[in-house]
C-alpha cells in the first residue's frame, strides 16, 4: 500500500481535520476563558462585599467588633475564608490556623494561595482567593477570601476535556482519512492496471466504475466514453482504409490499362488525345473522391477548421439552382426550387453548398424516372428549426438500405452501373452532424425525399 500522505485526498482530509481541530480548540479555549472569568468575577464580587462589610464593622466597633464577627462567621460551615493575625504572623482568629503557602500576589491586589486543612485526620490541600485587610490602629492583618477548590477543579476538568476532545477529533479525522484513502488508492490502482492494458494496445479494456457518482467515477466514465469514440474511430479508419484500397484500385487500374493499350496499339494523335482525356476524367474523379474523404474525416473527427457564419439559405438554394439547372435540363430533368422567405442559420456556406450539391447530383443520377422527371429543392422555417429538402420522383430507397447508404463507399446494386464514389450521402450526413442537425430519408410516394433539419441562428448572433 502506498503512503497515504502521497494522496491529495488524504492531505486534504488531514489539513481539514487539523483546521477543524484548531477551530474547535479556539472555541473551547474561548469558552474556558469566559467561563473561568465569570466564575472568578462572581467569587471576587462576594469577597469585595465581605471586605466592605468588615471595613464598616471595624469603623464602628474597632478590633473587638471585627473579632466577634469573624468568630461568628467561622463557627459554622462556610466557603468564606478568614485569617486574622498580628504583625509577627501569630494566629488570632479565623478558619485558617496555619500560615498559607504558595501565596501569589497579583498586580490588582488579589492574592491566591494554598493552605492545609485537617479533614477526619487527613491533611488536605485547599485553594483560596482573596484580599488583605490591615487595621490601622493595632496593625492587625486579615485575609478575607473564598474557597475556590470547586472552581479550580471545574476549570481543570474543562481544560482537560477540551484538550482530549481536540485530540479525539484529530485522531478520528486522520483515521477516517486513512480509511477513505485506502479505498481511493485501490480504485486508483485498478485504473492504473487497466490503463497499462490500454497502453499495450488493448482498446477493448475499460476503466472500472462503481455505483457512486463521485469525481473519480465521472472521470472513469468520461475516459471510457473517450475510449469508445477512439475505438470507433480506429474501426472506421480501418474500414476506410480497406474501402479506399478496394474502391480506388479499380479506377487506377482502368487508367493504367487505358494508357497501356494506347501505347501498344500505335494510335494516331486523336486516339492519344482521347486516352489522355479519359485519364484526366478518371484522375479528376479520384481527386474528388480524396477531397470528399478528407472533408468527411475532418468533420467527423472534430479537427475541421471550418468557421461558422450567418448563412442565407435562400441565397444558397438560388445559387445551387443556377448552377445545376443547365445540367438537369441536359438530362431532361426539371429542377424546381421553393423558398419564400430568407432563412438565416449559423453554419458553414461551403460545407452546406457541397452537401446540397451532392443531394442534387444524387437526384439527377439516380432519382428520376423517365416519366416527367423533376427535382424539387426547398427550405421552410418551423419555430426554432428549419427544414432543407431535396425530393425526386425516382424509385426511392428501401427501408433496409436507408442507414446503409449513409456509410462510406456504399453503393446499392441499382447504382453500381453508374459513376460515383459512394461518398455523396456520407458527406451530407457529416455536414448535418457538423451543424448539429438531423438527416431523414423518406419514401413519399410517388417521390423520394431527403430532408435535414438545422437549428436557426438567433437574432442576437446575426
Amino acid at each position: 500500500m502506498n503512503n497515504p500522505f502521497n494522496l491529495a485526498s488524504f492531505r486534504l482530509i488531514f489539513t481539514y481535520t487539523m483546521l477543524l481541530g484548531l477551530s474547535i480548540g479556539l472555541i473551547l479555549m474561548f469558552l474556558y476563558y469566559t467561563t473561568a472569568r465569570d466564575i472568578e468575577l462572581e467569587a471576587d464580587q462576594k469577597i469585595i462585599e465581605k471586605v466592605e462589610d468588615l471595613n464598616n464593622i471595624y469603623l464602628r466597633y474597632r478590633e473587638q467588633g471585627l473579632l466577634n464577627y469573624i468568630r461568628s462567621e467561622t463557627s459554622r460551615a462556610t466557603l468564606d475564608i478568614y485569617r486574622l493575625y498580628d504583625s509577627q504572623n501569630n494566629y488570632i482568629a479565623g478558619n485558617i490556623k496555619s500560615e498559607p503557602n504558595d501565596v501569589k500576589v497579583n498586580d490588582d491586589g488579589w492574592i491566591e494561595f494554598a493552605y492545609q486543612v485537617n479533614e477526619n485526620g487527613v491533611e488536605k490541600v485547599h485553594y483560596g482567593r482573596g484580599r488583605n485587610f490591615i487595621t490601622p490602629r493595632r496593625n492587625l492583618r486579615l485575609i478575607v477570601g473564598r474557597v475556590v477548590n470547586d472552581e479550580k477543579i471545574l476549570k481543570e476538568r474543562f481544560l482537560y476535556s477540551s484538550l482530549w476532545s481536540i485530540l479525539i477529533i484529530i485522531f478520528l479525522g486522520i483515521f477516517g482519512g486513512y480509511i477513505l484513502s485506502r479505498n481511493f488508492l485501490k480504485r486508483i490502482s485498478d485504473i492504473n492496471k487497466t490503463s497499462k492494458k490500454i497502453m499495450d494496445g488493448n482498446l477493448k479494456e475499460r476503466l472500472p466504475t462503481t455505483k457512486g457518482r463521485d469525481e473519480l467515477n465521472q472521470l472513469s466514465s468520461n475516459l471510457n466514453e473517450m475510449l469508445d469514440r477512439l475505438d470507433s474511430l480506429m474501426t472506421n479508419m480501418k474500414e476506410v482504409s480497406d474501402n479506399v484500397a478496394h474502391d480506388l484500385r479499380t479506377p487506377l487500374n482502368r487508367i493504367r490499362t487505358n494508357l497501356e493499350v494506347t501505347l501498344m496499339s500505335n494510335p494516331d494523335i486523336d486516339q492519344y488525345k482521347k486516352s489522355f482525356e479519359d485519364a484526366l476524367v478518371e484522375t479528376d474523379n479520384l481527386i474528388k473522391t480524396f477531397n470528399s474523404i478528407l472533408s468527411i474525416s475532418k468533420v467527423e473527427s472534430g479537427t475541421s477548421d471550418l468557421d461558422r457564419n450567418p448563412v442565407s439559405l435562400k441565397e444558397l438554394i438560388l445559387n445551387m439552382h443556377e448552377l445545376y439547372e443547365p445540367i438537369a435540363e441536359s438530362d431532361g430533368i426539371k429542377l424546381n426550387y421553393e423558398v419564400n422567405e430568407d432563412i438565416i442559420i449559423n453554419g458553414n456556406y461551403n460545407l452546406l453548398s457541397q452537401a446540397l450539391a451532392n443531394l442534387i447530383e444524387n437526384a439527377i443520377n439516380y432519382g428520376c424516372s423517365n416519366n416527367n422527371p423533376a427535382i424539387n429543392v426547398g427550405a421552410k422555417q418551423n419555430e426554432n428549426l428549419l427544414s432543407l429538402w431535396v425530393s425526386d420522383n425516382g424509385i426511392g430507397i428501401r427501408d433496409a438500405d436507408k442507414d446503409k447508404v449513409l456509410e462510406r463507399f456504399v453503393r446499392l446494386d441499382s447504382s453500381r452501373s453508374l459513376k460515383g464514389s459512394g461518398l455523396g450521402l456520407n458527406l451530407v450526413s457529416s455536414a448535418v452532424k457538423f451543424h448539429e442537425g438531423a438527416l431523414k430519408l423518406i419514401n413519399a410516394k410517388p417521390s423520394g425525399l431527403i430532408i435535414f433539419r438545422l437549428p436557426l441562428l438567433s437574432s442576437d448572433k446575426i
